[in-house]
Formats: C-alpha cells, structure tokens, sequence
C-alpha cells in the first residue's frame, strides 16, 4: 500500500486489524504514518513511510464484492485440519500474520467445523485453537463490518448466508 495511504482512510494493518490512517508525522529523522485502530483507539500504531516490509502490512479494506466473492469461493477448497500441534500453530501464524483474507476465511471455517465436532462429543478445542479462533473472528469481524456497515455481531450470519 505504502504511498497510496491516504490520511482520514481506513485500512487492513497485519494483526493488528482495521486502522484509521490519522497522520503522518516525522520522528527520530523520519516520516511515518500514524495509525489509530478501530478495536483500540486509545493506541497508535506507526508505521516507518521507509520500511517497504511493514508499509507491505497496510493493505486497502476489501469492498462488497470482493467480500461476497471470497465468501462464494472459500467453501470450494476447504483447509484441512493439521493434527500436529506445532505445526498447526505455524499456520495459524502465517494465517493471521499473513494478510490473505481468503486463507483467514478458510482457517476461521476450519475452526469453526472442528469446534463444532469437539463440543459434539462434549469436548472443547484446546486453549491455542481457541485464542486463534477468536483471533481469526476478531479480524473479520472488524473489516467486514466496517466495509459491510453492520455491527460485528451481524458479521457470523452475513457469512454464513453466503456459504
């Protein structure tokens, strides 16, 4: 996104989620952008104008149409649950790290369906599975509501209308 930012828009900054662009400001010999998120506005995110691998975490919010075609999509190729803790923790960090919507969808459909098999036989998912959980809900909920211009807790059945 880098130069594109544009101050008073929102935008997608890795975990961090929906920010507002406020500013830009020079500090310590440089300029950066200063970010106010949605889900905090009581902090700021700054983001170095210098820094071609954290401007790369500012991305564009998607639009309507992009939402409803991701959401028309993601149900065709369906993420496979990784048995091996470890390794299922490295994608779910590249997931939500990693700024692809359609792969956050996916995990967060792949969450939901084991959790739904877990609580079936009177279990839970373990701690990890469920902070990453919560955290995949987190991020969609904030953009889609935003770009969507309904509440967060309209986001789960906006969703699942559209799988």
């Amino acid at each position: 996104m880098g130069d594109a930012a544009k101050i008073g828009t929102y935008v997608m900054y890795g975990k961090t989620g929906v920010c507002l662009v406020k500013e830009q400001t020079t500090m310590a010999g440089g300029l950066y952008y200063v970010l106010s998120p949605v889900g905090d506005s009581r902090s700021s995110v700054y983001v170095p104008c210098g820094n071609a691998e954290l401007l790369a975490r500012m991305r564009p919010l998607l639009t309507r149409d992009e939402i409803d075609g991701l959401l028309s999509d993601v149900d065709s190729v369906k993420l496979a649950w990784v048995e091996d803790r470890n390794e299922r923790a490295m994608l779910y960090r590249a997931v939500t790290g990693g700024g692809d919507r359609k792969e956050l969808v996916r995990l967060l459909c792949c969450l939901m369906r084991k959790k739904r098999e877990r609580m079936e036989i009177g279990k839970r998912l373990s701690s990890m599975d469920e902070n990453f959980l919560q955290e995949c809900v987190r991020l969609v909920q904030e953009e889609f509501s935003m770009v969507l211009g309904i509440a967060a807790s309209e986001v789960g059945p906006y969703i699942q209308e559209r799988l």
